[in-house]
């Protein structure tokens, strides 16, 4: 089983990608959606095992476990960017059970850093800082703002 270090080592990786792309957000706003949700991804295994020595296997039962461990803010933030993340990759969006016909249809460009990087994966990041050990915490590279 992956330790807490592992999940954050593998959430710095996608935190640099984020910071790659962020710089084009215009031209990758799908991208960044799915960069910030597996930096997400991460957070929460790490959350998880340190918590609770146990990960998810599968997005359906990470979800699950946020819920049914008590996390409801951590859930509100990691909820949203699963579903950005899904209308990036498939189009779709499970929650609402609509199709798009780009990502932008979902969200535009313009509102791709401050709705789900600077609002919904800080909110992540502010809410798993209070739940990982002094050694994640001081190891996972945060956001700027």
């Amino acid at each position: 089983m992956a330790t807490e270090s592992d999940h954050i080592a593998l959430a710095n990786k996608n935190h640099a990608v984020l910071m790659h792309l962020l710089a084009d957000v215009d031209k990758f706003p799908e991208w960044v959606s799915v960069a910030a949700f597996y930096k997400a991804v991460q957070i929460v295994e790490a959350v998880f095992v340190h918590k609770h020595d146990r990960c998810g296997h599968g997005h359906q039962q990470r979800l699950s476990r946020l819920k049914s461990y008590g996390y409801k803010e951590l859930y509100k933030h990691y909820r949203a960017l699963w579903s950005a993340s899904s209308v990036a990759r498939y189009l779709y969006d499970t929650a609402s059970h609509k199709a798009y016909s780009s990502f932008t249809d979902y969200l535009p460009a313009d509102r791709v850093e401050k709705g789900i990087v600077k609002r919904r994966l800080h909110g992540v990041e502010c809410e798993a800082v209070g739940l990982l050990s002094q050694k994640g915490k001081a190891a996972l590279k945060r956001l700027p703002f």
